[in-house]
């Protein structure tokens, strides 16, 4: 049996250290958008760089949640998962999320999942 705990990148985490055994921690990107170019909010992210370009850009930057799709894709492969999403009332990740989980139901009836809206803008904290 594994586990997997999905996050989008309203997550303040960044990592789990010590996990337990059969158990994954993946965060799901949003994306920022600033003209043509187009930003992850993955690890490796130069968020220097970005706000650099978003500072000098006359073109107003926007961003865009994770995808049905790419959450989707997260869900795969697992038995039992866990999805903690940036507050439903500021961004559609709860719902992509959601999509995700109805998507996954077609192909995974037994599926165990349960995707919870923080409801909230700040960081996602396990003590």
């Amino acid at each position: 049996m594994n586990w997997k705990i999905v996050v989008d990148t309203g997550c303040d985490l960044r990592e789990i250290p010590n996990l337990a055994e059969n158990t994954v921690f993946e965060r799901i990107p949003f994306s920022i958008q600033i003209g043509e170019k187009e930003y992850k909010d993955t690890l490796d992210l130069d968020i220097d760089f970005m706000m650099e370009e978003i500072y000098s850009s006359e073109k107003v930057a926007r961003s865009a949640c994770p995808s049905p799709n790419a959450f989707l894709s997260a869900y795969k492969n697992t038995d039992n998962i866990f999805v903690l999403t940036l507050t439903s009332g500021l961004s559609g990740s709860y719902n992509s999320a959601k999509i995700a989980e109805k998507m996954l139901y077609e192909i995974n009836p037994a599926a165990n999942i349960h995707v919870i809206d923080s409801l909230s803008a700040g960081g996602i904290w396990i003590y």
